[in-house]
């Protein structure tokens, strides 16, 4: 599966190659927000470790434990928020969006650049409308 790529062992020796695992998981139906409906989420995982490396800008991260003592990490470049570790993420299959997907509650939307660009436009609270 492409998404589910492993970083190349000869990329940075430093960092382990755990700490940007994430194993795959059985899809599931939840709630978008996004879609304002019950979708299917057939690309779902859960994450390792901590992320040595922002998935969107690819900034590697010096110390990423200073990131994650924070509510809601999220990149200093770019803002991209981080995935917790022992926590499920998915992708909504209709319109793409990142979700936390924690058992008995809510998904919890993780806004990609364009949904953050747009809540920083028009202030911090975001619907699809």
């Amino acid at each position: 599966m492409r998404w589910f790529k492993r970083p190349k062992s000869g990329d940075n020796p430093n960092k382990s190659l755990q700490s940007q695992e994430r194993f795959p998981l059985v899809a599931r139906h939840a709630w978008c927000s996004v879609c304002q409906q019950e979708s299917r989420f057939t690309r779902i995982w859960r994450r390792a470790a901590m992320m040595g490396q922002c998935p969107c800008c690819q900034l590697v991260f010096e110390e990423p434990e200073q990131l994650y003592r924070r509510f809601q990490p999220a990149c200093p470049r770019c803002a991209e928020p981080l995935e917790q570790p022992q926590f499920d993420y998915g992708f909504c299959d209709r319109c793409g969006s990142k979700f936390e997907l924690m058992e008995g509650a809510k998904p919890g939307l993780l806004p990609n650049k364009r949904q953050r660009d747009e809540m920083n436009k028009q202030g911090k609270s975001w619907s699809p409308i």
